[in-house]
Order: C-alpha cells, then structure tokens, then sequence
C-alpha cells in the first residue's frame, strides 16, 4: 500500500551520536599520611627564596634524602589561602626555633612567584628557609595537589587552585613519623604533638646510628 508520504515507507534514521569530548577526571587527592613514605624531591639552589643552611655553596642541587640526618619538618604553603595562609606561616615561624631546638629542620615549599613570597618573607618577617616547588611537583607527589580535585570544591572563597594545607616530619627513608592535613582550611597546628614527634625522631635516627 502507498501512502501521500513519499518516506512513509522508510524506517526513520537516527545516527547515533557519540560525544567527542573526554569524560573529565575527576582523581581525587590523597595525600600521603604517616606511616608511609614521602617520593624522592630535589630541589635547585635558585629555587630557595630564603636560604638554607644545609646547601652548600658547592652544589646547585639539592635531594630530600640529604636532608633527613636529623628530622625535616616540610610544610606546604599557598598564598591562594587568604587569611588562612597568613595564620599558618605566623604559626610555623613561631615553631622554627622550637623545631631546632628539639633536633629537626624546618623547610617551607610553595609554587607561588618569587615575588610573592619575597613579599610574604618581608610581611611577615620569615626567617625559616622557604623554596619554590614549581609546578607543584613536591605537593603532588605528596598527594596534596590535582588539576581534578581544586581546592575550591572544597573551601568557599578560595579562587585558584592550591595544595592541601600539610606539615609533615619525615625521617630516615623518608618515612613519615607526622601529618597534619587540613581539608577545610578550619584547623591550626598541634604545637605539642608537632614537636614531640621531631624529638621523637631524632631519637630514634640517633640510636639507629649508634646501633649500626
């Protein structure tokens, strides 16, 4: 039978139609913790916004192994915190002294400009060694930094991506004895357990030795 409709006869098309675009990433951050290891980092003396006293004027390179004859405080700082961020490097340049006094060192990385740190520094008065972790290599193999997960998701107010807010002490093979992470940027340092755990380490480094 013929109809008026001359495709009547015909069974509609309907191509199927595929996206083009990627599924997003949506990888989520997870940062390491203690009891696991920190990746191997290095970092160039041109790097160091504020000196550190354990690069030698020889060497233009400097590993995070070469650090850890006595406990490494590392924090992790963003100037993309806001009034957070001012809080917290009041806090750790508080702690510096006491970081040196029971053993450890402290070192401050940050993928933000020279610039701005320089600014930071004389703000604020820092004297604790602070370098720059471009591209944020240090904070992503530390879990605390992704492209997928920005830290705006999380924290209202924050408009460029930025590393978790992290403190740890890592000792001998770059184990990690202390963490403090900070997912909602709503929390200040344990001063205490901070400091017992740098003393902690390096007692137990120094029997290490002594046993070996």
């Amino acid at each position: 039978m013929r109809t008026t409709n001359r495709y009547a006869d015909f069974p509609p098309l309907y191509p199927e139609i595929r996206s083009t675009k990627p599924l997003n990433d949506r990888t989520r951050i997870k940062p390491v913790v203690a009891g696991s290891t920190l990746p191997l980092f290095h970092l160039h003396k041109d790097d160091f916004v504020t000196p550190f006293p354990f690069l030698s004027r020889e060497s233009n390179y400097m590993v995070g192994s070469e650090l850890l004859n006595q406990p490494l405080v590392l924090a992790f700082f963003s100037i993309h915190w806001n009034g957070y961020g001012d809080r917290y490097l009041r806090q750790l340049q508080d702690l510096y002294a006491d970081i040196q006094v029971m053993g450890g060192q402290l070192l401050v990385v940050s993928a933000d400009s020279r610039s701005e740190l320089e600014y930071l520094v004389k703000q604020h008065q820092l004297t604790f060694p602070l370098a720059i972790d471009s591209d944020h290599q240090i904070a992503r193999g530390a879990g605390l930094y992704r492209e997928s997960d920005p830290l705006w998701d999380r924290v209202s107010g924050i408009e460029e991506n930025a590393p978790l807010p992290a403190v740890y002490v890592i000792g001998q093979s770059q184990r990690i004895s202390y963490h403090f992470l900070d997912h909602y940027l709503q929390l200040s340092i344990n001063t205490r357990d901070l400091l017992s755990q740098v003393y902690s380490t390096g007692q137990a480094q120094a029997l290490s030795r002594a046993i070996a």
